[in-house]
């Protein structure tokens, strides 16, 4: 996959750019912002980053009523997601990899949240040192970028903080743990184990003139 294939992938899922809210007497519609997401990545002991854009494409604001009337608050955000990330395997490869998928994020009214969000997409590795090919004339040459690509899956569960919540800022704090899967990789399934530290940053949200009331 390429930049200009990635950049179809944004472009594709900015079609789902709005955020539906409902209440038992009403019915109001958000715009809801692009957010973008910044992180440490790592794959065991190698070090990474990740850069990815969230499109949320539907909230829902949950309110459960305890014994002696007190209420308990929390949203649900159901998201789809854009993502680039990269790891550096010293002496072995150096793995880039785009990802399309969705998530489901729980935020109380504290402000700490936890998400669970599969994605897919493909893995392109870059072998490390020199690599040569020898043709069928027994000719050798050297091999620029040399490497593979893969089918890439991973699943992911995350704790975090949104500071909009209770700080007034318009970011969230998270760390997230992933398990990542690449095939066919010499015939077998690659599984390896990664994690991310980082932050997702929301812009200012527009709120559409006016509600539409139901009768």
């Amino acid at each position: 996959m390429n930049s200009r294939e990635f950049c179809l992938i944004l472009l594709f899922a900015t079609s789902s750019y709005f955020c539906f809210s409902q209440t038992a007497d009403s019915t109001k519609t958000q715009r809801i912002p692009i957010n973008l997401k910044v992180s440490y990545n790592s794959s065991l002991i190698y070090p990474g980053a990740r850069l990815g854009l969230e499109f949320p494409f539907k909230t829902t604001t949950v309110t459960i009523i305890k014994k002696q009337g007190k209420e308990k608050h929390f949203k649900k955000a159901w998201i789809i997601t854009a993502n680039m990330g990269w790891y550096h395997h010293p002496s072995y490869h150096d793995n880039l990899y785009y990802t399309v998928g969705w998530t489901a994020r729980r935020t109380k009214s504290t402000g700490f949240l936890t998400e669970f969000s599969p994605e897919m997409g493909l893995s392109r590795t870059y072998l490390g040192g020199t690599s040569y090919q020898v043709d069928n004339n027994g000719n050798v040459s050297i091999e620029k970028r040399a490497g593979y690509y893969y089918a890439f899956v991973s699943v992911g569960g995350g704790i975090g903080y949104d500071f909009c919540n209770t700080k007034l800022k318009s970011f969230i704090a998270f760390y997230k743990f992933n398990l990542i899967t690449m095939f066919p990789y010499n015939s077998t399934i690659y599984i390896r184990p990664a994690m991310e530290i980082g932050v997702i940053y929301h812009a200012s949200h527009f709120i559409s003139p006016g509600n539409r009331h139901k009768r």
